[in-house]
């Protein structure tokens, strides 16, 4: 596309160029030299139509582009210093292990290493996995809001928002409870190089008092096969081995975080969110 100047200077030349063309067909008498000037006009008019329609197009573009850099300028310091004053939350996983439940055991009971199964007999007696999960508060002059789903404390208290202390902390389980053919399940997609079915899933969050903040959530999920084939032609079934190491269960032991940014909580209305870069090329 011609610039802005060369536009310019050629509508002259054009102008120039269809009088002279008239000229010579009125000497000449001929029409066809009319419809050729008629042409070389409509053809220059068309033109410079189409570089105007281009340039507009052209200073929309820049002035848009100019305005989603400013605003991901003004997002992106509005996130540092939420970030600068955000709480601080410490998240992590102590620890897994086995517990008995149902009823012939009583709940949380240790189970013995040499215990045995039988998928025809015990397939829907039930086993528990579970997570010990602590969570600390790191500063020393500010309270936080703790918030949980899916775990639950050791007085089995699921789901209610309590205070976190200045540098205290509290701890929740995790626990994922499923029947023993659910655990072969497990055991039998793990083998086969696939996502266990039987998961459990839950969530810390934590945020403070001030309207206009951050809230952190950390997402837990934790999938195991803590029981398998004991290998005898009876068809029982064992505690994996192992499963003193960490060869059975899959859970981040520093789960990672998510954060949201808000401009009021109380109203609901969220930063937005960093404009999309557009991908290479483009």
């Amino acid at each position: 596309m011609p610039s802005g100047g060369a536009m310019q200077s050629l509508w002259p030349w054009l102008h120039v160029y269809a009088l002279g063309a008239a000229r010579h067909a009125h000497a000449a008498r001929s029409p066809s030299v009319w419809t050729v000037a008629a042409f070389v006009v409509a053809a220059a008019g068309a033109a410079i139509v189409a570089w105007q329609a281009w340039e507009t197009h052209r200073t929309t573009a820049l002035g848009q582009k100019a305005l989603d850099a400013s605003a991901a300028l003004a997002i992106d310091s509005a996130r540092s210093r939420l970030d600068q004053d955000a709480p601080r939350i410490d998240v992590y996983v102590e620890g897994v292990s086995i517990l008995t439940t149902g009823l012939a055991d009583m709940p949380g009971a240790q189970i013995e290493p040499d215990a045995r199964w039988s998928l025809s007999h015990d397939a829907t007696r039930s086993l528990q996995v579970q997570a010990r999960v602590k969570v600390r508060n790191l500063m020393g002059d500010r309270t936080t809001h703790l918030k949980v789903t899916g775990l639950h404390d050791p007085a089995m208290n699921a789901g209610s928002e309590v205070l976190l202390l200045p540098t205290t902390e509290r701890i929740y389980l995790l626990t994922a409870t499923f029947t023993l053919s659910q655990w072969a399940e497990n055991w039998e997609s793990h083998q086969a190089g696939e996502p266990p079915p039987n998961v459990a899933e839950g969530c810390v969050t934590s945020g403070d008092d001030r309207d206009e903040g951050v809230v952190d959530t950390w997402p837990l999920r934790l999938a195991a096969w803590p029981i398998q084939p004991d290998g005898d032609s009876a068809g029982t079934w064992q505690l994996t081995a192992g499963t003193a190491g960490k060869d059975w269960f899959v859970i981040a032991m520093r789960p990672l975080r998510e954060r949201s940014y808000w401009i009021s909580q109380r109203r609901g209305i969220p930063l937005p969110d960093l404009p999309e870069r557009p991908a290479p090329g483009r």
